[in-house]
């Protein structure tokens, strides 16, 4: 699988600026859009969650919005590179019917593009997080320089259920339908809006913890706003979990994706 990748990594770059450049061709904006989108749900949620619901993220009670809002947005970036890319993968194949019909073409390299360029409007949206940090919202940590290692279960996580469900959407169309409603209810199951220290039922808060995105996501908190290092048990495994997804969504893909042809 690796070596595979490594050997089509320039056509994965040529593919992942191509899904960039497509999500934004004809606006007027362009690739503005990968900032304005992003901060203004920052606002929208901050609004919803804080104003509305009181939700806070810490105990004070008279904790700045800031706070809430600077805590929630780190699990947003690491969660929209998991639902971008899922929501796209079931039409995937589909919708690039004619690289199926290219008996030389790697059609493996499409989920990983797209995962690729979801890490990249990730990266986009991590700059308002800094921006905002630097602005007086919450001390620059020295552990964002461990962000390429809280990202890796992540991407291979994400990245092999993009395989799968990529694969599946050529048989069963109606599964884009079903991944965007599952995908809404993991957004919730996630301590994306809240830290999970406000699990209080035992059971729950196991539940939530067998979901390996927990785990990546409240390592994302602890390196981006928390200045601490990944927590040892949970990113061993995260990353567990995401090496696990990337090798069975890679082989099955790779086994089933003769019969694309056939069903196209």
């Amino acid at each position: 699988m690796l070596r595979n990748l490594t050997r089509r990594r320039e056509l994965i770059w040529q593919l992942s600026l191509r899904e960039m450049q497509g999500k934004y061709r004809g606006s007027y904006l362009g690739m503005i859009w990968a900032l304005v989108t992003p901060l203004l749900t920052l606002m929208v949620y901050t609004f919803v969650f804080h104003f509305v619901f009181h939700a806070h993220w810490t105990d004070q009670p008279d904790e700045n919005f800031m706070v809430y809002a600077m805590n929630m947005f780190s699990g947003i970036i690491a969660f929209n590179v998991f639902s971008e890319s899922t929501v796209r993968a079931p039409l995937l194949i589909v919708q690039n019917m004619n690289f199926v019909k290219k008996v030389v073409f790697p059609l493996e390299v499409l989920p990983v593009s797209v995962v690729a360029a979801a890490v990249m409007h990730s990266l986009l949206a991590l700059v308002i997080l800094v921006v905002g940090a630097a602005c007086g919202a919450g001390p620059l940590h020295w552990t964002l320089v461990l962000l390429p290692i809280v990202f890796l279960p992540l991407i291979m996580f994400t990245t092999g259920i993009c395989w799968i469900l990529s694969s599946l959407g050529v048989f069963l169309r109606d599964l884009g339908n079903v991944v965007q409603v599952v995908v809404q209810l993991l957004f919730f199951a996630t301590p994306v809006t809240y830290p999970l220290t406000r699990i209080g039922d035992p059971r729950i808060r196991l539940a939530m913890l067998i979901n390996p995105l927990t785990s990546m996501v409240v390592n994302f908190h602890r390196v981006t706003n928390e200045g601490l290092p990944p927590e040892l048990g949970s990113y061993s495994y995260s990353l567990a979990a995401g090496a696990l997804a990337a090798i069975v969504g890679y082989a099955w893909f790779m086994k089933i994706k003769r019969a694309f042809a056939d069903v196209i």
